[in-house]
């Protein structure tokens, strides 16, 4: 029997061979494929770049929060949380005296610790926390707090923490210093190796070279207390004595803020000793981290040891305000004073204490005015400065 080709003769195909299958099914599988691909690419793309923003944004959160004094975009109207109130904000309850307040960026509160409660012959100190958001005051309480004692209080943008410096004279005439620390919660009590044993010193935080600051106050004995010139700077640890060339004549209670547009500190006024407390009350020093300069600015405010030193970020200039017998309002351009408001400013005979509040870009001050001695029953105020003026909250 004759065998069959391999080949067919006249197609040249294999005879038992099926046709190549079509390639749309492939190309469907292919585009399918493709497009998964594709979608899967744009999620990853979507959640890489959300993850990256939060980051970002944590970081920035970070720098706003160490540097109090980073230059706000100025607001063309007044921040309605603080400035303008339709209904009585909560006020600080009982109304109290002495207090001191400084603002919390990384936690965007206004904190107020302690005071003198009543003016009458049982008054008492307090160890409150209370904090101030825009709205009202709202007192905490925390799971350790300081003492009653008084004191000076500032954010240290170093460490990211509200440094409250306190200072109790004990029966033998000497000085028993205290220093906390505020994490947003609590209070935590630190213990330097070195501190310094006065009362009624200044203090500031330096943003330029990044430490506290503290001048002045005084040593008591048994029966008189000394003024003292000694400048000291905190670095987050320890306290630590410097020597500058020249310095301001020893004094306490003593005005001081940082002053950002100059990047240094200005100290303003204090009591002296003796006949020595005209003389300091009406004088202007700034700090350059070496050694203090007196400043000799046209211009005198006040001859008044009981007054207010504030940076304004807004109009980037230093407010100065509550003298015993003026309600006006200076501003410090680095060379002079100059009158800014003739009056509207709380005064200083109960005036507690105030701070600048970054978050709405305002200074606040606590006051408790009236005098209990003569049958005015001190009463609780809170008040705003929105940048051009003054404004007692309802």
């Amino acid at each position: 029997m004759k065998e069959k080709p391999f080949f067919s003769t006249d197609t040249g195909r294999l005879p038992h061979t099926r046709p190549p299958r079509s390639n749309q099914s492939n190309r469907r599988r292919g585009r399918t494929l493709f497009i998964t691909s594709l979608a899967l690419l744009v999620v990853l793309i979507i959640v890489l770049s959300w993850v990256a923003f939060q980051l970002y944004a944590g970081k920035l959160s970070t720098q706003n929060a160490s540097s109090p004094h980073l230059t706000p975009t100025k607001q063309t109207d007044a921040p309605t949380s603080t400035v303008i109130n339709a209904a009585p904000v909560p006020q600080v309850t009982p109304p109290r005296r002495d207090s001191t307040m400084a603002y919390d960026p990384l936690h965007h509160v206004v904190l107020l610790f302690g005071g003198t409660t009543t003016e009458a012959a049982d008054a008492q100190q307090t160890n409150e926390t209370w904090a101030w958001n825009g709205h009202g005051w709202k007192q905490l309480h925390p799971e350790s707090s300081p003492p009653a004692l008084q004191g000076t209080m500032v954010y240290d943008a170093a460490s990211q923490r509200v440094i409250l410096f306190l200072y109790q004279v004990q029966s033998a005439g000497k000085v028993a210093n205290e220093m906390w620390s505020w994490d947003g919660t609590t209070w935590q009590q630190l213990y330097p190796a070195t501190m310094p044993a006065v009362i009624g010193a200044s203090m500031a935080y330096d943003e330029a070279r990044h430490e506290i600051v503290l001048f002045g106050g005084g040593v008591p004995s048994m029966r008189t207390v000394t003024m003292v010139n000694t400048t000291w700077t905190w670095d987050g640890m320890n306290w630590h004595q410097q020597y500058p060339a020249t310095s301001p004549s020893p004094r306490s209670g003593a005005a001081m803020t940082y002053d950002a547009a100059h990047q240094q500190i200005i100290l303003y006024g204090g009591t002296g000793d003796g006949s020595g407390v005209s003389s300091v009350a009406s004088e202007t020093w700034t700090w350059d981290g070496t050694t203090w300069q007196q400043r000799q600015g046209t211009g005198v405010p006040f001859q008044d040891q009981n007054v207010r030193l504030i940076y304004d970020s807004v109009i980037r200039q230093t407010l100065l305000f509550g003298a015993t017998n003026s309600d006006a309002t200076w501003t410090w351009n680095g060379n002079t004073w100059v009158s800014v408001a003739t009056h509207g400013a709380p005064t200083a005979p109960y005036l507690s204490a105030s701070t600048y509040d970054d978050a709405a870009q305002s200074v606040i001050v606590y006051a408790a005015q009236g005098n209990s001695k003569t049958g005015a029953t001190p009463v609780p105020q809170t008040w705003i400065w929105n940048g051009t003026a003054w404004k007692l909250q309802p």
